[in-house]
C-alpha cells in the first residue's frame, strides 16, 4: 500500500468525523478550508509540507488497524441512530488527533492555509475563518442559506447513490459541481476587505502541481 493509499483512508475517517457527527453540514463536505486533513492525500501538498521519511513511515503504519476501527464500530449494536454517529465521531476525531500529532506546528499551520488557497471562498463557512474575516450576521444567513440548499443537494446525490440510480463518481462530480457554486456565490458575499484578508490567511501562495491526466492542475 502507497502513501497515497494510507491517506486516502485518513480521508475517508476526516469525511467520517463530519458525516457521521455533525450529518454533512455547512458547506463542510469535500471542503478542504473545514477538514485540512483531506488534502493529505495530494502528492504536491505532502511536497508542500515537506514530510520526513520518519512521518511518511508514521503515516504508513498508521494504516494498519484503521478500517478495522470502523469496521467493529458498524458492526456494535447501538441503542440508536445518535449513538452510532458518536462512535463514528469518537473514531475520526482519534484518528485526525493522530494524524495531526505526525505533523509539525509549521505544517499543520501551513496545511491549513494551503487548503484556504485550495477552497477559496468557500473557507468563509468555517467559523474561525468567520470571525477572522468579520462576517456580519447579515452576511452569515446569506451564507447559511447558500450552504444549506448545497447540503440538500448533496444528500440528494448521496440517496440516489444508495437506491442504486447512480455511482460514486457521480457523487464525487455533483459534490465538486455544488462546491464550484457554491464557492462563486460566497464570492459574491464578501466585501473586497474581507478578500484581502482571507488572501492573508491562506499565506504564501500555493502552486498545484500539473495533472497530466486532466490536462491542467490537481
Amino acid at each position: 500500500m502507497n502513501l497515497k493509499s494510507v491517506i486516502a483512508i485518513l480521508s475517508v475517517a476526516a469525511l467520517a468525523t463530519v458525516s457521521f457527527g455533525q450529518g454533512m453540514r455547512g458547506g463542510a463536505m469535500g471542503n478542504p478550508a473545514a477538514m485540512p486533513q483531506i488534502l493529505l492525500q495530494r502528492e504536491d501538498v505532502r511536497t508542500e509540507l515537506q514530510l520526513t521519511d520518519e512521518q511518511k513511515s508514521k503515516l504508513f503504519d498508521m494504516q494498519s488497524g484503521i478500517r478495522q476501527r470502523f469496521t467493529e464500530a458498524a458492526r456494535q449494536p447501538y441503542d440508536d441512530d445518535k449513538a452510532r454517529r458518536k462512535a463514528f465521531e469518537n473514531i475520526g476525531k482519534k484518528i485526525i488527533e493522530e494524524v495531526n500529532a505526525i505533523l509539525t506546528p509549521g505544517q499543520l499551520t501551513r496545511l491549513k492555509e494551503v487548503a484556504i488557497q485550495v477552497a477559496g471562498f468557500s473557507s468563509a463557512v468555517v467559523p474561525d475563518i468567520q470571525k477572522s474575516l468579520s462576517i456580519t450576521d447579515s452576511q452569515k444567513n446569506k451564507i447559511t442559506d447558500l450552504t444549506t440548499r448545497q447540503d440538500a443537494a448533496t444528500a440528494a446525490a448521496w440517496q440516489k447513490l444508495r437506491d442504486g440510480e447512480i455511482q460514486f463518481a457521480d457523487v464525487q462530480d455533483t459534490t465538486k459541481k455544488n462546491q464550484k457554486i457554491l464557492n462563486d456565490e460566497i464570492g459574491k458575499i464578501l466585501t473586497p476587505a474581507q478578500k484581502d484578508k482571507l488572501k492573508t490567511l491562506g499565506g504564501k501562495t500555493f502552486v498545484p502541481a500539473p495533472d497530466p491526466a486532466a490536462g491542467g492542475t490537481v
